[in-house]
């Protein structure tokens, strides 16, 4: 199974291409905030953008709520 990762420190606003560190290895500390998932699902299934997108507005929906902070991030 192959990875992607997108990774933005923060302050840049993801206008340019040049603003993502953009790879295939596993996390790294060198960047602030990272999306990384696999090219396929557990059972082999090939993962498509609406998949991707599906996922980011879950994850948008638990940070606007909070849910996942013990403290929450503000603003």
């Amino acid at each position: 199974m192959a990875g992607i990762s997108l990774a933005i420190n923060h302050g840049l606003d993801g206008f340019r291409v040049s603003d993502f560190t953009i790879g295939t290895a596993t996390p790294t500390g060198g960047t602030d905030m990272e999306f990384r998932f696999n090219t396929s699902d557990q059972n082999s299934n090939v993962l498509t953008k609406k998949d991707l997108l599906i996922a980011l507005e879950a994850i948008t929906r638990a940070i606007q709520s909070d849910a996942i902070f013990i403290t929450p991030a503000g603003p």
